[in-house]
C-alpha cells in the first residue's frame, strides 16, 4: 500500500534551503559583499537595477579564483573557509558554510567572471538552476565580477512576496550600511539605475557615519572599553529632542548582528535622560576572541551566540552612562559656589550609587547647555571643605521641616522612585521613597515590638517547607511571635494565623524566604530579632517603581520626619538630601 509520506525531490529540497539564506535582493548583496571582503578586495563597485529585482552586480579587485575554484564556488557546502568541525568555532571570515553562491545560483540567472593572479586566463560562467549552461575563457584583470539577474524568476510564489521597489531598495541600503560601517578601508561605488548614489573612500568611523547618514550636525560621543580581552569602541548619540528616529547598529567582530540583550542594555543606559528611546543612535563595535562566538545559529548569520554577554552588556551600559554624565559636567572651579545641605558622613563609597541613580533619571533642568553632571558634583563635593565639612543636620532644621508638614504640601514623584517637594519655595528636598519607608517600618517595629497589633487572617496560610526549613522556622517561632507572626506547626506543614499590622500578604513570601537565609544562633535573642526586623523592613517597604498618590507621598514624608533618626537607614545609607536656594541660583546664573 502506497503511503502519503514521500521524499522531496532534490530540486525542491535545494530551493527550500536556498530560501533560508536568500530572502530578498538585499540578502544577495550582503552575501556578494562578504565574499568580496573575504577575497581582500580594496575597491568594490555595486550596480543595482529595479531595486535588485532585475540586476545585482558586484565588481571587486580581490584575489579572484582559478577555473577549478570558480566551478566549485556555487556548489552547495563547497567552501575554502573551514575544513573540520572545530573550525566553526574559530570563524574569522564573513562566510564559511558554502551556501551563499549555491543558494543564489538556484533562484536566479547567475554569471561569474573571475581570474586570480596565477592564472593566465579568466573564466566567464553562465549558471541557471545551479548548473553551468555556458562557459567562456576570458582575458581580464585579477578580481571577480558577479551578476545576479532576475531573482526568483522561476519561483513566482517567492517573487510575488517581494515588497515594493522602494521597500526592497531600503533593505538593500541597510545591508550596504552594515558593510561599509564595518569595513572602512575599502573604496565603494554604489549605483542604482545607472545613477551613482554613494562614492565612499577609506575614512574614519565618525566620517563614515556622517557620510552615509548625512547628519553632520548630530551630536555623538565616542565610547571606548578595553578590558579582559574585550574591546569595545564606537559612538553614541547625545539626547536630542529634535530627532524622530535613531540609527542603531551592533557589530561583533566586524559583522552586524541583531542582539536583543545588548540592544536593551544600550538603550536603557539612557533611562532618565530620554523618554523616546527609539530616537537613540548608536554604532557599537565589539571585538572578542572568536572562540567566544558561535555564528552557526542563524541561516543569514544575523544573530550570534555570545559568551559573557551579560558582562559585556553591563560594561557598555556603564560606559554610556559615564559618557552621558560627562556631557553635563560641573567644572571644579564652579563647585565651591554651590550651597548644598546634607551630612558629609553620607559620602561613603557605597553611597555614591544612590546619588548616581537619582541624577541618572534627570533629563534637563531648564537650559540644555546648563544641565550638569551631578555625579561629578558629588564625587568631588567631599573635596570642598567649605561646603560639606562640619555641616550636619541640626534639630532646628528638623523642626523647620516638621512644622512645614502641618499644612498641605505640594510634592511630586519622579520615575516612581523619588519624592520631590519645595520648602517655602526656596529649598528643594529629594527623598528616596523605598529607603524612607524602610526606615519608618524599622523604627515602628523596633518601638512596638511585643505590643504589636496582629491581623488575624480569615483563612490561615498553609506553607509546606523542606524538613530543614521546618525545624529552622520552628526554632525562631517565639522571635517571630514578638513581631506579630503567629505560627502553628503540624506534621510537615506550617500554618500562619496572623501577621503584624502594616504588613501586606503579598510580601510574606519574600519576608520568609529572606528570614530562612539567615543563620540564627540559639540563645542570641536580640541578634535574631534584629535579623527578623531587617527582613521585615526591607521586604515590606514600598519598592522603587511603585506609583504613589499625593496623599500617600505626604503621609510617607510626615511619617519619616516623625522618626527619631530620619536621615539614614539602619545600614547607614542616606534617605534624603536638600538642595538649597543658592544651589540653583549659581547653576542657572546667566
Amino acid at each position: 500500500m502506497k503511503g502519503l509520506i514521500k521524499f522531496l525531490s532534490k530540486k525542491v529540497i535545494n530551493q527550500i534551503a536556498a530560501g533560508e539564506v536568500i530572502l530578498r535582493p538585499s540578502s544577495v548583496l550582503r552575501e556578494l559583499l562578504e565574499n568580496a571582503i573575504d577575497a581582500n578586495a580594496k575597491k568594490i563597485d555595486i550596480f543595482i537595477k529595479n531595486s535588485g529585482k532585475t540586476l545585482i552586480q558586484l565588481i571587486d579587485d580581490g584575489e579572484g579564483m582559478n577555473i577549478h575554484d570558480a566551478k566549485m564556488s556555487f556548489k552547495r557546502y563547497a567552501t575554502s573557509k573551514i575544513n573540520k568541525i572545530d573550525d566553526i568555532f574559530q570563524i574569522k571570515t564573513k562566510g564559511f558554510r558554502g551556501e551563499a553562491l549555491s543558494s543564489i545560483a538556484l533562484i536566479s540567472q547567475l554569471e561569474i567572471q573571475t581570474k586570480n593572479k596565477k592564472s593566465s586566463m579568466g573564466i566567464h560562467l553562465f549558471i541557471e538552476e545551479g548548473k553551468i549552461k555556458k562557459e567562456i575563457p576570458l582575458n581580464m584583470l585579477k578580481g571577480t565580477r558577479i551578476s545576479v539577474k532576475n531573482i526568483f524568476y522561476k519561483i513566482p510564489a517567492r517573487r510575488q512576496f517581494l515588497k515594493s521597489s522602494r521597500i526592497e531598495f531600503l533593505h538593500i541600503i541597510n545591508e550596504f550600511y552594515k558593510i561599509v560601517l564595518a569595513h572602512r578601508d575599502i573604496t565603494y561605488r554604489f549605483y542604482h539605475n545607472n545613477k551613482m548614489i554613494f562614492f565612499l573612500k577609506k575614512t574614519s568611523l565618525k566620517q563614515r557615519i556622517e557620510e552615509i547618514f548625512k547628519n553632520k550636525k548630530k551630536n555623538f560621543s565616542p565610547i571606548f572599553i578595553k578590558k579582559n580581552k574585550i574591546f569595545v569602541k564606537g559612538f553614541v548619540s547625545i539626547p536630542d529632542s529634535s530627532v524622530k528616529k535613531g540609527n542603531q547598529f551592533i557589530l561583533i567582530n566586524y559583522r552586524s548582528v541583531t542582539h536583543i540583550f545588548l540592544h536593551n542594555k544600550i538603550i536603557h543606559a539612557y533611562d532618565g535622560f530620554l523618554k523616546e528611546l527609539k530616537t537613540i543612535s548608536y554604532f557599537i563595535f565589539i571585538h572578542v576572541d572568536s572562540n567566544l562566538l558561535n555564528w552557526n545559529v542563524h541561516p543569514e548569520k544575523k544573530e550570534v551566540k555570545l559568551e559573557k554577554e551579560d558582562i559585556i552588556g553591563t560594561m557598555i551600559q556603564q560606559e554610556i552612562k559615564n559618557v552621558l554624565f560627562h556631557q553635563y559636567e560641573v567644572k571644579n572651579k564652579e563647585l565651591k559656589k554651590y550651597n548644598i545641605s546634607f551630612d558629609s558622613n553620607s559620602f561613603k563609597n557605597d553611597n555614591f550609587n544612590y546619588y548616581h541613580s537619582f541624577f541618572n533619571n534627570i533629563e534637563t533642568f531648564y537650559n540644555k547647555k546648563k544641565v550638569f553632571q551631578i555625579k561629578n558634583l558629588f564625587q568631588n563635593i567631599s573635596e570642598s571643605n567649605s561646603i560639606v565639612r562640619n555641616h550636619h543636620f541640626s534639630n532646628d532644621l528638623l523642626y523647620h521641616y516638621s512644622v512645614s508638614f502641618k499644612k498641605k504640601i505640594k510634592m511630586f514623584q519622579m520615575n516612581r522612585k523619588y519624592i520631590i517637594y519645595s520648602l517655602n519655595n526656596e529649598d528643594m528636598m529629594i527623598i528616596d521613597q523605598h529607603r524612607a519607608h524602610k526606615n519608618i517600618l524599622f523604627e515602628f517595629f523596633l518601638k512596638k515590638r511585643k505590643n504589636l497589633i496582629s491581623q488575624l487572617l480569615l483563612f490561615p496560610i498553609k506553607m509546606k517547607l523542606l524538613k530543614k526549613e521546618f525545624f529552622y522556622l520552628k526554632k525562631i517561632s517565639k522571635n517571630l511571635m514578638d513581631f506579630g507572626f503567629h505560627l502553628y506547626f503540624f506534621n510537615e506543614y506550617v500554618y500562619l494565623y496572623s501577621i503584624p499590622e502594616k504588613i501586606h500578604q503579598n510580601v510574606l513570601v519574600d519576608i520568609f524566604q529572606n528570614i530562612l537565609k539567615y543563620n540564627f544562633i540559639q540563645g542570641e535573642k536580640e541578634k535574631n530579632n534584629n535579623k527578623i526586623l531587617i527582613s521585615i523592613s526591607k521586604f515590606a517597604s514600598i519598592k522603587c517603581g511603585t506609583k504613589l498618590s499625593s496623599d500617600k507621598m505626604e503621609s510617607l514624608v510626615k511619617d519619616l520626619f516623625s522618626c527619631e533618626k530620619p536621615y539614614y537607614t539602619f545600614s547607614g545609607k542616606p534617605i534624603f538630601f536638600v538642595l538649597k536656594k543658592q544651589f540653583f541660583e549659581k547653576i542657572f546664573k546667566k
